[in-house]
């Protein structure tokens, strides 16, 4: 009985590191004892006339770190799927059967199909007419939704930002304005990041709307500060101000990009009579040895297409979410483009650095910009750093009325109250006309409703409760701090030994009143064991730490903290 075979072939423009797959899907195949065969000129090769290659092991040896593909590609031809953004175009049902008629014949018993959205576009359309296919993303342009990078990016940004080294030294020397043009189609991940890395001044790209006077003024004002010279990126896909791709239309096919950097140069030598100088990149950022991140990534994107293919894993497409190689159906891979978020971190470091995406006054652009564009941009994601405590998890019946993260929505306004007194020297000396009981008291009641979602009601009444936590105003250990001179020695820790405390001591009244109820809830086994205690401990910790707020008085306190309190509730 004949070796099971896997088929291989690359399809779409040039990219570096396309042998580097090649390479690593026969590897991985020899291990697994596939025999392998390579179809030339991307998808044409599969029919009429049927144009193939045995790839072993030997014929590979020594391509890892070339440029190209040896099997060849084209981005033309007569499996052609997409004509636009996302206008799919059906591939002629004669061809299909061709297809499926040298599939069967060779024996693939899965075929490696390595390309772009449009080149996945073809794939999809294969794997809905039962061919076995597994796709490998390739594009420089770093745009598929479905995986953190694409190889041939890094070395695409690579080429760039050396572009833009170079540029600025005769920039500089010659008092000028550069205007470097590169690639990305509809995404302006490669201008983003090249422009960052190269030092450029200027970043135009298509997810973020600019205008003419906005460009203008940002080398007015560098000229101001005595910098002669200004180095503009634009990526082929942003639009004029107005709205307007610049390119080449062609019929049944997708624009061509290209010639906005022309249309820059001429505008800002029309409206500031400076010497401008255009340098448009094309496909050298195509062309070259791979970088090095881009021979691991396509590498391992060889390998592990191999195998989706042993596992029967048809009509998927394996992506890179770090630290894990993973895969997704084709169909979602190809349907959503990866687009550069204007709000993003990277965007916003960007903008810290004094760059300009020509949306704003060079005054205004990095002017306190962390606390003008959204909080949720990096911050949100700082949380992760926090312990691992159990996260509550609402019952079933009970999600209609509150979201996964309700115990943020209902204990931080309490913590928020209750941890800026703890945290301010000066604050805790009002301590003694704060009754403790009272900040206490509304933290439970918080904390109870919490409490109830997860593991069931109370039949217990709150007065039970407050007596089973036996809570005293002068209890140090809780809350009271009513001494001033006390104020001064309060540090961190005791203010978070507080908080453990008050945590443990909520938690375990809780779980009293439910033992001692006649009717006991019967709770899912998944939720009997969640901890409100942690829960609070990572609330209260957090809010301690986030508080900062100016001195409150402790009735002000009071006041706020009933106030969000009821607003919570009301939620």
């Amino acid at each position: 009985m004949s070796k099971k075979r896997i088929g291989i072939l690359t399809s779409g423009g040039d990219c570096p590191g396309l042998n580097a797959v090649i390479r690593g899907a026969v590897k991985a195949s020899h291990q697994l004892g596939y025999d392998c065969v390579g179809f030339l000129k991307g998808y044409e090769g599969l029919y009429d006339p049927v144009q193939y290659m045995h790839l072993t092991t030997s014929s590979t040896r020594g391509i890892l770190n070339q440029g190209g593909t040896i099997l060849g590609s084209t981005n033309k031809g007569r499996f052609a799927a997409t004509v636009g953004v996302q206008d799919r175009q059906e591939i002629d049902p004669g061809l299909m059967a061709g297809v499926k008629e040298t599939i069967d014949q060779l024996g693939i018993t899965g075929l490696i199909c390595i390309g772009g959205d449009g080149s996945l576009a073809v794939a999809q359309q294969f794997h809905e007419q039962g061919i076995p296919v597994v796709g490998v993303p390739k594009t420089i342009d770093n745009d598929l939704s479905a995986t953190a990078f694409t190889f041939g990016f890094d070395s695409a940004v690579e080429c760039a930002t050396d572009a833009l080294d170079r540029l600025h030294t005769t920039a500089a020397s010659h008092e000028r304005i550069m205007v470097l043009e590169v690639m990305g189609r509809h995404a302006g991940w490669i201008a983003l990041l090249s422009g960052i890395a190269g030092g450029g001044d200027i970043i135009l790209i298509p997810e973020i709307t600019w205008n003419w006077d906005h460009v203008c003024h940002k080398i007015l004002h560098r000229e101001s500060q005595g910098k002669k010279f200004t180095l503009v990126v634009v990526a082929e896909g942003a639009e004029l101000p107005g709205g307007s791709l610049v390119g080449e239309h062609r019929s049944g096919a997708q624009m061509k990009l290209g010639g906005i950097g022309r249309a820059v140069c001429e505008e800002i030598e029309r409206r500031l009579h400076r010497e401008v100088r255009l340098s448009v990149l094309g496909h050298l950022q195509r062309g070259g040895a791979p970088t090095t991140f881009d021979r691991a990534l396509a590498t391992q994107f060889g390998a592990h297409a191999v195998r989706l293919v042993h596992q029967g894993r048809f009509g998927e497409m394996i992506c890179s979410q770090p630290p894990e190689m993973t895969s997704v159906p084709i169909m979602e891979a190809v349907n959503v483009l990866r687009r550069v978020d204007p709000n993003g971190c990277t965007v916003q470091a960007a903008r810290a650095l004094g760059i300009s995406f020509g949306d704003c006054p060079a005054n205004d652009i990095g002017h306190d910009v962390f606390a003008r564009l959204e909080p949720t941009i990096c911050e949100a994601k700082a949380p992760a750093a926090a312990p691992a405590a159990a996260q509550p998890v609402v019952a079933e019946e009970t999600t209609e009325e509150f979201t996964e993260d309700f115990s943020e929505q209902l204990v931080a306004p309490a913590a928020l109250a209750v941890a800026p007194v703890l945290a301010e020297p000066e604050a805790a000396a009002d301590l003694e006309t704060l009754a403790a009981e009272e900040i206490v008291d509304s933290v439970l009641d918080l904390v109870a409703d919490a409490d109830e979602l997860i593991h069931g009601p109370l039949e217990a009444p709150m007065e039970e409760l407050l007596e089973v936590l036996e809570l005293q105003t002068e209890d140090d250990s809780v809350l009271s701090i009513d001494e001033p001179e006390v104020a001064d020695t309060v540090t961190k820790a005791d203010v978070q030994a507080v908080q453990a405390d008050l945590a443990e001591r909520i938690a375990q009244a809780a779980k009293a009143c439910r033992d001692a109820a006649p009717n006991k809830p019967a709770v899912e086994s998944s939720l009997a064991d969640r901890s409100v205690a942690e829960m609070v401990k990572q609330r209260l910790a957090a809010a301690a730490a986030a508080a900062k707020q100016p001195k409150p008085a402790a009735n002000d306190v009071l006041a706020e903290a009933r106030s969000a309190l009821e607003a919570a509730l009301a939620d």
